[in-house]
Order: structure tokens, then C-alpha cells, then sequence
């Protein structure tokens, strides 16, 4: 092992799920490393590490969507689309607390935001009937999102 992998991976703890990087992260929570001479994330170094080419202009996605995992089989190549499909949760300012449900009036809308457009799913009464189409039309339209793969 070279110097440079010897010290990648001294900062990398291995659990039964994800590898977890133990050293540096930036904003947002991900990992960075000095990496031939920029600071780079280390999910990505990890992808090159593990023999694969990240092509321009693409991204590598966490499919466990742990920010700080670099098991290269917890990665993928992405677009940019693909990867915002793999948001996991709801935003901070959420106000029901689920992705894509809001509050107007007396009732839930259903919302999805899909190649720069936001698509109505519905209003509901029932926050439950709000998620449920929520997560149907996200599994119509998405082709990457893991989390409502899962479910």
C-alpha cells in the first residue's frame, strides 16, 4: 500500500454496515482529504481508490446516504438529478416532518419536485394519505431513491 492509502484508510472505521470516516469533514457533513494535491471528499476517493472512473460532471452517491461512509459498495455514479432523488427525510423547515407533505389550510398537499418542476400528488385531509401519494408519485418519477425503494 502506498503512503496516501495507508493513511486513507488509518482514518476509516469498519462496521458490519458502512465504513465510516473518521478524519476531517467540511459543511455539510462529508469527509475531505488532500488528494494529489486538492482537497477533495473522500467518497469519491474512495470510488477511484476501488478501481472505478468518476466521468466529468458526475456525482457519487452514498446509497445508504450516510455522508460519512466510503465503502465502495455503498457508492454509486449519479447524476446530479439522481443523486438529490436519494435525499433521505424530510427538509429542516418541514413543517409536517415528511418530505414532500405540506400544510395548507386544513389539509396536506403532496408535492415532488422532478427535473426543475414542482408536480402535485394531491391534497388530503389524512397527513397518512398525503405521504402514501407522496412516496407513489416519487416512485413514479425517480429512478434512485433508495429510501422509498425500501419501504
Amino acid at each position: 500500500m502506498t503512503n496516501f492509502t495507508t493513511r486513507f484508510w488509518a482514518q476509516v472505521d469498519k462496521t458490519d454496515t458502512c465504513w465510516n470516516w473518521t478524519g476531517c469533514l467540511i459543511k455539510g457533513g462529508y469527509g475531505k482529504i488532500t488528494y494529489n494535491g486538492k482537497q477533495t471528499v473522500v467518497h469519491r476517493v474512495s470510488y477511484e481508490m476501488s478501481g472505478d472512473v468518476i466521468p466529468t460532471g458526475m456525482d457519487i452517491d452514498h446509497i445508504c446516504r450516510n455522508r460519512v461512509c466510503v465503502r465502495p459498495d455503498h457508492l454509486r455514479l449519479a447524476t446530479r438529478k439522481e443523486n438529490n432523488e436519494n435525499h433521505g427525510g424530510a427538509y429542516k423547515n418541514s413543517q409536517s416532518g415528511i418530505r414532500g407533505v405540506t400544510k395548507q389550510k386544513n389539509r396536506w398537499r403532496a408535492q415532488v419536485r422532478h427535473n426543475g418542476k414542482l408536480i402535485n400528488a394531491g391534497s388530503y385531509v389524512n397527513i397518512e394519505d398525503a405521504e402514501a401519494a407522496v412516496i407513489a408519485k416519487r416512485l413514479e418519477l425517480f429512478t434512485h431513491n433508495v429510501a422509498d425503494r425500501a419501504a
